[in-house]
């Protein structure tokens, strides 16, 4: 190169996908909600067994509970996201999603709590908590990806 020569830094000399935005996955729906069934069912077949060893056939149905909780605002975030707002910022959607997931969480668990006297924190409260994190972590992992 010779002194005083420009260096042409234009996108042309850039390979094509640099520049081409990736396929985001709010545009599969479908595939995210399917995603989220699956690693739900799974965790659900993981847990089943500790909380059964540990409390008993109550605590089974405390994590059914708690896993549908966290299941149902994932999927309609998910098809939300996927069908109405397919070019909303990964951020914006996180957002309504903490914000729906919060109020059906929260709604639900005060539901189950006052049908369910008897359920405390070794029948169901533990098992929301197990479940809430970890379905919050699909769903973000599959926003952002």
């Amino acid at each position: 190169m010779r002194t005083g020569q420009l260096i042409n830094i234009s996108s042309n000399n850039y390979p094509r996908s640099m520049l081409s935005p990736t396929q985001s996955q709010s545009n599969q729906p479908l595939k995210q909600c399917s995603i989220l069934i699956g690693i739900s069912i799974c965790l659900f077949m993981v847990l089943c067994v500790p909380a059964y060893l540990i409390v008993g056939i109550q605590a089974v149905e405390g994590l059914a509970y708690a896993n549908m909780l966290c299941l149902v605002p994932g999927l309609f975030i998910f098809l939300i996201a996927g069908f109405l707002f397919r070019d909303a910022e990964p951020v914006a959607v996180m957002a309504i999603s903490t914000l729906v997931r919060l109020m059906i969480v929260g709604i639900g668990t005060m539901v189950i709590l006052k049908l369910r006297a008897d359920f405390g924190l070794p029948e169901f409260l533990i098992w929301l908590l197990i479940c809430y994190f970890a379905s919050l972590l699909v769903e973000t992992l599959l926003i952002i990806r």
